[in-house]
């Protein structure tokens, strides 16, 4: 019973990481840009920042680009390659 208390905990944690990660990409995204964006519009993987939003926010999120990815790299420690927008 342990170990499947275990094996739950490591799960646990890994899935909220992701998510603690989105809310971070979405704090810098409203801090550098004004435009908030919820967390579920947020995929993170490989590097690769993929962004589901309005045109008027990612036109926004594009002119900030090299801002947001600085201010991710440096203080959070996540490397972003490139963003993507849908």
């Amino acid at each position: 019973m342990k170990n499947l208390l275990s094996l739950l905990e490591r799960f646990s944690k890994a899935l909220n990481k992701d998510t603690e990660t989105k809310e971070t990409i979405a704090a810098v995204i409203q801090k550098r840009t004004g435009a908030g964006i919820p967390a579920d519009k947020i995929l993170w993987k490989d590097g690769v920042l993929e962004i589901s939003a309005s045109p008027a926010v990612k036109n926004e999120i594009a002119l900030k680009e090299a801002a947001i990815k600085d201010e991710l790299k440096e203080v959070y420690r996540l490397s972003v390659s490139r963003i993507v927008y849908k």
